[in-house]
């Protein structure tokens, strides 16, 4: 109990813990101060989620009456003359127009005025102009306005400056006589006034006096922009004076449904909501409603006032509608940055809050909000946390992963189901930071814990066992398990041979070339050496690390090493003696076995590799005694690869399989499902029942990957497998007579027996004294009375 206490608690694992959580509080603190950096981040998350999400029912309510490029060209430059402007509000009331309102700011009289003209003329020229016949009531083009104004559902547009001169003095604001909002406020018993909340304009730039007296309601038309320049939020009022004025988008809508005020909802910490008539408009606490945006540009109808003046457009489009007038002229245009563009109509803007004041559809951002995000992030970091604690940081790579996907889609389906943004940005800060943190002292502490190992053990332990070791964080005991693993065997064929002809110092020079190269090969493809028997490899594949493939690899390194092996024989044949080198035949054998000036015998020039491999169950582990022991392993199908090596020569071949490893499942190089078979080019040899076993066993020879054969393989093949048809069949005749054919065709002609040879000379057994009775049939084993 104390040493699992030990274990979990560790120093290590308190360091680990430690650090996550208060990386985590970390987090959790930057999460509720929101520095301007990660707000930017927030941002951005914010305008991609409104890009991804949908855009909701807009009405067909809103609409904008353009000063355009085709007006002016038609009608004159802008600014127009008032009574144009007059006539142009008129047409609109008269097609049925709920209210309008103008994105447009008239704060200067009107030039064109014909008594202004007058005045102009006469004070500077001297020269007096009567316009005769022209009624009185139209000698002044803003009256003609005003007097338009004071008739219909129109709202004027002006604009609040919260900017200071350069004596950081507030702008001298124009005569302003535009209309205080009407404002009742709910609020708690400890909230304070409103002005406390909102923003203060320093000053206003205000409409023409006469034209504010016609129509005292009036709308700032201001655009407030998040640091970033983007608009993702209106003010609907704005303090000026210790007053509160609505937003041009607010003003326009209460004028057309006919409502002198509206209704402020408040705490301590500022507003909650704003009430127009039944419609609850969800605000922050500075009364700033958030746009839920339609699209890019043009997401309302555009009519020009070309066309309106004209009476192209009439009743028919703008009955029912509420109006919003700008223009979109080269020169005069007013574009805002929103989530969606860069280039969006400012009027579209108010247009926008209209629509979503009408179809109620809010971004929201309710009070569970803050706090579920918090937890969140406090969530993440503790299970972050702990698992990286007592987890490898490889594993749970995916995990931690999928964790921040599934935080970003959680966020993505917070806003589309709720219209509400919960940030994912600070839970995936804790996520990759206590990755990064944790994994980077993991590293530091596990590298000094793994030198430590192999200082110590390396001298009399495998290097994978100290890779185990050090994986499992315990020391080396007795025991195994077992498993479905790969055997492999190797032998080099005739070694007596070369210890005969070669010093000690030559056999461990060639040994030590050869065995390199072939270990090389088997480490690269995850295979595991379990020990060097002279000239003998025995190696296994699938532990200590598990390698789902490992018949596969197996296959795969035994094509390797013979590849390898023919290279070696082509190297050792060229290399000639150093000059001046001791004569190397120090044995004095005839030139027919070792030419003069060559550096190997010609034994070592007809090197050959025996490999015997099998799949199966077998048990690894440690093995050996208290003081030393050893990563092994055995079992009977260790034995089978053993005797699988050693049973090649019997046929001629030099690689042998079972049919247990080419039954083994694989996957080809797309991923599908097969088996080793499907990717490996062997053909059956024999199918043997040996001493003491019950089982056949169907023995392969080897010969390359899928589609590595040659022409002439290919035909060794076709021959081979028909022959062993035949001779399954106990059609001995057809079996011999294709089984001499193939002869012909066989890899190896300087082995003592090939594998067509061999079953020819059975298949004549066999017809002299048959392995069944006459009558019965032959299950084509070759049923072994001695090892």
């Amino acid at each position: 109990m104390l040493k699992t206490i030990k274990k979990i608690f560790g120093s290590d694992t308190l360091l680990l813990f430690i650090t996550g959580m208060v990386a985590s509080l970390i987090v959790a603190a930057l999460y509720i101060f929101r520095p301007p950096i990660l707000q930017f981040v927030d941002y951005k998350i914010y305008d991609e989620f409104m890009r991804q999400s949908p855009v909701g029912e807009k009405t067909d309510i809103p609409a904008i009456v353009d000063i355009d490029d085709e007006s002016l060209a038609e009608l004159g430059q802008w600014p127009w003359p008032r009574y144009r402007m007059a006539l142009l509000l008129a047409k609109i009331k008269q097609a049925g127009a709920l209210s309008t309102g103008l994105d447009i700011l008239l704060a200067e009289p009107d030039r064109t005025s014909p008594q202004t003209i007058q005045k102009s003329l006469r004070n500077e020229l001297g020269v007096t102009v009567n316009f005769k016949g022209l009624p009185a009531g139209l000698m002044d083009n803003d009256r003609v306005l005003a007097d338009v104004l004071s008739q219909g559902k129109y709202v004027l547009g002006f604009y609040f400056d919260f900017q200071k001169d350069e004596n950081d003095q507030p702008v001298p604001s124009t005569e302003c006589f535009i209309k205080p909002l009407s404002i009742a406020q709910i609020k708690t018993e400890d909230s304070p006034p409103l002005d406390k909340f909102t923003r203060d304009a320093l000053s206003a730039i205000c409409p023409l006096p006469i034209l504010t007296k016609a129509s005292p309601l009036c709308g700032f038309y201001n655009s407030i922009t998040d640091f970033d320049g983007v608009v993702r939020r209106v003010p609907l009022v704005i303090s000026w004076e210790g007053k509160q004025y609505p937003s041009l988008a607010l003003a326009t809508l209460m004028k057309a449904m006919n409502r002198k005020s509206v209704i402020a909802k408040t705490t301590r910490y500022g507003f909650e909501s704003i009430r127009l008539g039944k419609t609850v408009i969800p605000v922050d606490a500075n009364g700033q409603m958030l746009v839920r945006y339609r699209g890019g540009t043009n997401e309302f109808p555009y009519y020009s006032a070309r066309d309106i003046l004209s009476g192209k457009v009439g009743e028919k489009e703008l009955k029912g509608k509420i109006i919003l007038m700008g223009t979109s002229a080269a020169g005069l245009r007013d574009l805002r940055v929103t989530p969606y563009t860069s280039n969006y109509p400012g009027v579209e803007v108010h247009a926008t809050v209209i629509d979503n004041i009408i179809t109620k559809d809010f971004l929201l951002r309710p009070d569970w909000i803050p706090g579920l995000g918090l937890v969140i992030v406090l969530a993440a970091g503790i299970l972050t946390t702990i698992l990286l604690t007592w987890t490898r940081s490889l594993l749970i790579v995916l995990p931690i992963a999928g964790m921040g996907i599934a935080i970003v889609a959680g966020a993505l389906f917070v806003f589309k189901t709720y219209n509400a943004f919960l940030t994912p940005t600070y839970a995936l800060i804790t996520l990759s930071l206590n990755f990064t943190m944790l994994t980077l002292i993991k590293f530091w502490r596990e590298e000094g814990q793994k030198k430590f190992l192999q200082a110590t053990f390396s001298s009399y332990l495998a290097p994978e066992l100290i890779d185990e070791m050090f994986s499992r964080r315990e020391m080396p005991e007795l025991g195994g398990e077992a498993k479905t693993i790969t055997a492999y065997f190797t032998d080099i064929q005739s070694f007596s041979t070369f210890s005969e002809k070669l010093t000690a110092t030559q056999l461990v020079e060639l040994l030590n070339e050869y065995l390199s190269v072939m270990t090389d090969i088997l480490i690269e493809n995850k295979g595991t050496l379990d020990k060097y028997e002279g000239d003998a490899i025995i190696a296994f594949f699938g532990a200590p690390i598990d390698v789902p493939d490992n018949a596969l690899r197996a296959c795969r390194v035994a094509v390797a090493m013979q590849k390898a092996n023919n290279d070696l024989r082509d190297k050792w044949s060229r290399e000639k003696q150093i000059p001046g080198e001791p004569n190397r035949n120090t044995k004095g054998f005839p030139d027919d076995q070792w030419a003069p000036d060559e550096k190997w015998p010609k034994v070592v020039h007809n090197m050959r590799t025996r490999i015997g491999v099998n799949t199966g169950e077998i048990v690894v582990g440690n093995m050996g005694s208290a003081m030393r022991m050893n990563y092994t392993m055995m079992g009977d199908a260790v034995n089978l690869a053993a005797r699988l090596e050693e049973g090649a020569k019997q046929f001629g071949i030099f690689n042998a399989v079972s049919h247990f490893t080419l039954e083994m499942d694989a996957e080809d190089e797309n991923g599908n499902p097969c088996k080793v078979m499907d990717l490996v080019e062997a053909r059956m040899v024999d199918n043997i029942q040996v001493v003491g076993k019950s089982e056949p066993v169907r023995i392969y020879e080897l010969v390359a990957m899928k589609g590595g054969l040659t022409e002439e393989e290919k035909i060794l093949f076709d021959l081979f497998s028909k022959a062993r048809e035949h001779y399954v069949n106990t059609e001995w005749d057809k079996a011999i007579e294709l089984y001499k054919e193939a002869e012909k065709y066989e890899r190896f002609t300087d082995t003592k027996v090939t594998p067509s040879e061999v079953f020819r000379k059975r298949a004549e057994e066999f017809k002299i004294n048959p392995p069944v009775p006459a009558g019965e049939t032959w299950d084509g084993v070759y049923r072994m009375t001695k090892k």
